[in-house]
Parts: C-alpha cells; sequence; structure tokens
C-alpha cells in the first residue's frame, strides 16, 4: 500500500506518522559540520522551507528530547553516526515563522506581531518557575504574554527569551526563523517599508548579533533582503540563495529522489513527462524539481499549474508594471525558450524595484520564475537565464504577459483613446 502524498503537510512528526517521506536530514549534519553562525537559505515558496525548519527543531530541541530521536530513526542522519546523533535533543530552540505576521498598516502589523510573539512565550511559561532566571527577565517575559510591552520591548523579545533559556538549561540556544521576508514584502506592497525595516532590524539584530547566548541560527525566505536594511553591521551572516552551492540540494526534490519516488509509487513511465513539467531548476550545482507540483502530481496522477496558485505575486506584479519594452522583448524571448544574458543584484533592496534595472531578474530568479544555466557568472555578475520548465512557461503565456498586454491595452488607451 503506497503512503499518502503530504500535500501541506510541513510538521516533520506529522510528515513521519505515514506519509510519503524524502529523506533531508544529511542537511542536519552538514550543519552540525560546518554551520556559520547566522545561516539565511533563500528559496521559491512552496519548496519546502518550513518543513526543513521543522525537521530541525524536532531534531536539536531538548523540549523534544522524549520523542524526537523515533523520528530519525533509519534516517542519514542515524546512520552518519552517534557522534551526530548524540546532538539530538540538546539544544534550546526557538522556532518561529513570521508568514502569518502580515497586516493591511503598521499598526496591524504590530499588532500582529504582538499577537503572535505572546503565542510563542506561552510555549515556555515554565521559565516563570525555574529558579535560575533572573526575576526581572520574568516580569519582562509576562508583559510579552499580556500583550503589554511597548514596541521597544516587544522588538527585545527574542533576546529576552533566549537569555531565559540560557540561565535555565545553562547552554546557548538554536534559534530558527521561517519567512523571515513575508512581513516585509507586505509592509512594502502597503505603504509602511521602513516601519518595518526599523523594527525587524531591532527584534533580528537583538537576537543575532554579539548575542553569546546563541549557538547558531538558520533563517529562511524568499528574498535575500539586503544587508544593509535588516542586517545592518551582522558580520557572522552566511547567505546560500539558489546561486549558492553551500546546502543547494536540501530545499527541492533532486532528480535521483524524484527517479526513486516514481520507482516507489509506480510511475516510472511518467518520467519523461514529469521532468518536463516540473523539473529544470539549478540550485547552486544542483538539478532541482518543484516539489510543491511534484508532489502534487503524484497525489492526482494528472499533470498541471499546481504552484502558480498557491500565493498572489504582488512584487512580480509591481516589476512587471515597471518593466520597459526592452525588458518585455527579453521575457518574450524566455517565452520562445530561449535564454537571455542579464545582470542580477542579489542585494537589491525593495526599495530599488523601479530604480535598479537588474531587479526584474534578480527577483524573477528568487521568486522560482527563472532560473540559471550553471551557478557561475560569466563577467560581472552576469548569468544565462531561462525558463525552468513547462508549468512556469505556462504561467508566463497566461499571468505574466496578459498583465503586461493588459497594461499596453492601457497604454494605448490613454494615448489615442480620446483621439476618435
Amino acid at each position: 500500500m503506497h503512503k499518502a502524498m503530504p500535500i501541506g503537510v510541513e510538521d516533520f512528526c506529522e510528515l513521519r506518522k505515514g506519509y510519503y517521506f524524502v529523506d533531508k536530514t544529511r542537511f542536519i549534519r552538514q550543519l552540525l559540520d560546518e554551520h556559520s553562525k547566522v545561516t539565511l537559505l533563500t528559496r521559491p515558496r512552496r519548496f519546502g522551507k518550513t518543513l526543513t525548519m521543522s525537521m530541525l527543531d524536532w531534531f536539536f530541541s531538548i523540549d523534544k528530547a522524549d520523542k524526537s530521536r523515533e523520528l530519525f530513526v533509519g534516517l542519514d542522519i542515524e546512520r552518519a553516526g552517534a557522534s551526530y546523533m548524540g546532538a539530538c535533543g540538546q539544544y534550546p530552540v526557538v522556532f518561529l515563522t513570521f508568514k502569518d505576521t502580515n497586516g493591511l498598516s503598521w499598526e496591524m502589523m504590530q499588532g500582529l506581531f504582538s499577537s503572535y510573539i505572546s503565542m510563542l512565550f506561552l510555549r515556555y511559561t515554565y521559565l516563570l518557575d525555574s529558579p535560575r532566571v533572573q526575576d526581572p527577565l520574568k516580569k519582562r517575559f509576562q508583559q510579552i504574554v499580556e500583550m503589554e510591552a511597548d514596541e521597544a520591548r516587544l522588538s527585545a523579545a527574542l533576546a529576552l527569551l533566549m537569555e531565559m533559556l540560557r540561565q535555565h538549561y545553562g547552554r546557548q540556544v538554536i534559534l530558527l526563523i521561517d519567512e523571515y521576508d513575508a512581513p516585509v514584502q507586505q509592509a512594502w506592497e502597503n505603504g509602511f517599508y521602513r516601519e518595518c525595516i526599523a523594527f525587524l532590524k531591532q527584534l533580528l539584530g537583538s537576537a543575532l548579533k554579539s548575542n553569546d547566548n546563541l549557538a547558531f541560527a538558520v533563517l529562511t525566505g524568499v528574498l535575500r533582503v539586503a544587508k544593509e536594511s535588516i542586517f545592518s553591521d551582522l558580520n557572522n551572516l552566511d547567505v546560500c540563495s539558489v546561486l549558492s552551492t553551500r546546502y543547494d540540494d536540501v530545499i527541492g526534490f533532486t532528480s535521483e529522489e524524484v527517479t526513486e519516488m516514481a520507482h516507489d509509487l509506480g510511475r516510472e513511465d511518467r518520467l519523461p513527462e514529469i521532468r518536463r513539467w516540473y523539473d529544470g531548476y539549478h540550485f547552486g550545482e544542483v538539478e532541482i524539481y518543484n516539489p510543491w507540483s511534484v508532489i502534487n502530481f503524484f497525489r492526482n496522477d494528472r499533470f498541471g499549474d499546481y504552484w502558480v496558485n498557491t500565493s498572489g505575486n504582488g512584487i512580480l506584479r509591481a516589476l512587471l508594471e515597471k518593466a520597459d519594452a526592452q525588458r518585455i522583448e527579453a521575457l518574450q524571448t524566455l517565452l520562445d525558450g530561449d535564454t537571455i544574458q542579464v545582470t542580477l543584484n542579489e542585494r537589491v533592496i525593495y526599495e530599488d524595484i523601479g530604480r535598479d534595472k537588474s531587479a526584474l531578474y534578480t527577483i524573477l530568479l528568487l521568486t522560482g520564475y527563472l532560473t540559471t544555466t550553471t551557478s557561475v557568472a560569466t563577467r560581472r555578475n552576469r548569468y544565462a537565464l531561462r525558463i525552468p520548465n513547462k508549468e512556469i512557461r505556462d504561467i508566463y503565456a497566461t499571468e505574466i504577459l496578459n498583465h503586461m498586454r493588459q497594461n499596453s491595452k492601457s497604454e494605448a488607451y490613454r494615448m489615442y483613446g480620446g483621439m476618435g
């Protein structure tokens, strides 16, 4: 009997209870061998970032130690040896996601942050009974829980929690932050970008910069929000984007993994079509399939444009509204199956959109609408880009080109509509 496909399952423990599982636990070994103080992994949406972070939480968390080891029996990390499994359940872990802190105004977003961090702190109320935690910290903790903290106290909440965990356990803390850039995109789209950046700069900076309580941190997101905005003065940040070779196979499915899935599910005859529809991404030096679409295909036994319907594309729309005729022509070249040579700037920030000529292609690459032909730049950060597969080509043929045509019609009407 085949195991169910894990559509929308983002908790590692739940995944291990009866769902088809692709073993990515080698990432844990890589982190133990060579982690930086702060690692940022940027990948397109729906490529498995949240599940990856949940896996790290379940492996390292001291609060889950009583049931975590059994989840890793028979997996790559256990086969790596006792020295690696010795780290299982040995760290206090703070795991949070920013993907649900969306708001149409800064006041609304700040309220959502306050509510979310309050709920996060409720998981650690045992710290209030710890004789090893200082009483003044407990009072500040209680303010956060009761949502009575001002913005300054709220922006220091992660540093506070990490200090209390260090005092209680006598061990440094692992910090895991999923979708760190989701509120930044919302703020940019709705006109309160600077307020959001200032808050996150303090929230993340106090937790990540010169913090003796930090063992290491892993962050995920879609875009790299430039070091000069949120991560200013953070010298220990290691950014691993789709152009990086470090950890290039830990998010998304490799060709070997999809071939094994097809064999296990008796669908080896569909591999050529699966490759045409969902393969084609190039992360670092590895060929990657879109995992969301592959899982949906195996569940439904039907090809389709699964990925496009999973969320909005506000950034993409804004970028295309600012695209000039030369870039529209280049996008048509891509749709015809050819490559284009462009300069990329991974340090682009939201305020650069419309000013930085490389922003369109950089963001199309990082959000999964384009891919590189190689991880190596030809010269001066110039790369060859292409559309990765049939699913994404369908998206261009509908959403993106229709949007550009509508803009062209609107411009034509503006120029000529009153002449009849």
